[in-house]
């Protein structure tokens, strides 16, 4: 069976994903007095933040958005 390639919505899934665990780990490590704590939690923040918007842009693009939305 041939594997299908990943669409832009499972690259964008995996990266939220990721951005899940180095926001844990960094709040995990701020929690234990690590210097660079914060800043991991923000970097894991700021990719969460990265999916939703690329998941609502490709819902918005792919006209599956739901009806009674302007467009």
């Amino acid at each position: 069976m041939a594997k299908q390639p990943w669409g832009h919505r499972e690259r964008l899934l995996a990266l939220g994903g990721f951005g899940v665990l180095p926001a844990v780990c960094g709040v995990v490590a701020t929690v234990a007095g690590a210097q660079s704590g914060p800043g991991v939690a923000l970097t894991g923040a700021v990719l969460g933040c990265w999916e939703a918007c690329g998941l609502w842009l490709w819902n918005a693009r792919t006209g599956r958005a739901r009806k009674g939305t302007r467009r």
